[in-house]
């Protein structure tokens, strides 16, 4: 057989091959363009939602943002409402549960029972925090908070635990040395001591007459710690 013969042979064999494909795939033709139609409009949908998605996170942290610069809770609230489910909400509740622990932490020495409500609606908003498993700072500060939260109501054993929870689980976090030195602290003698002094004492009197060993039971949260509990010294 020529060269030229052997081409054209295969030519034909190539398009008789084709024409049996076409022949098999006919019958299906309608339900690939069903296919190739949903697999478009489902790819032209999930580009909807995904735009409309970057949108509504952009809308909450710019909500988020502008109620941290009023200082306004009520519509940190909304923000955690309405936006569920993405970080802005999340660190709303976060940003909620540091007022309440910052309020409860300043009432408590006036006014016990204000105080006490308000560090255990914010231990509830951390741990409700906590539940949703957040990941990041976010997860960073609401244990952390938590801990706080449960040291300012004198429970030390909780507290404790949720500092080196924080420590143990997040060792590159800025508030691990804070969270350490707090759980040190609160394992010893002198804390338990002033936390006993400090559960006794008269919600109208001043912390004045703390026994001495209490200057080893804490320090004062750092600057942009989540809330500032009653610990000896603050």
């Amino acid at each position: 057989m020529q060269p030229n013969e052997q081409d054209e042979s295969h030519d034909n064999e190539l398009a008789r091959a084709a024409a049996e494909a076409w022949e098999r795939l006919r019958p299906h033709l309608g339900t690939i363009a069903a296919v190739a139609g949903l697999a478009l409009a489902g790819l032209a949908g999930w580009s909807l939602v995904s735009s409309q998605r970057d949108a509504e996170l952009a809308q909450g942290w710019t909500e988020c943002i502008d109620a941290v610069q009023r200082r306004d809770t009520a519509r940190l609230g909304e923000v955690a409402d309405r936006y569920r489910g993405t970080s802005a909400a999340e660190w709303s509740r976060v940003l909620l549960a540091d007022a309440a622990l910052d309020e409860g932490c300043a009432l408590v020495f006036s006014d016990r029972k204000a105080g006490l409500e308000r560090l255990n609606a914010a231990a509830e908003l951390y741990a409700a925090v906590n539940a949703d498993r957040p990941r990041g700072l976010a997860a960073e500060r609401a244990i952390f908070g938590l801990a706080k939260a449960n040291e300012s109501l004198g429970k030390l054993a909780d507290a404790r635990r949720g500092y080196e929870t924080l420590a143990g689980e997040y060792p590159a976090s800025p508030l691990r040395g804070l969270a350490e030195a707090r759980a040190r602290e609160l394992g010893g003698e002198s804390a338990a001591r002033w936390y006993d002094w400090f559960e006794k004492r008269d919600a109208t009197t001043a912390p004045t007459t703390e026994p001495a060993a209490g200057s080893a039971a804490g320090e004062p949260a750092a600057a942009g710690d989540a809330g500032s509990a009653p610990a000896a010294g603050d």
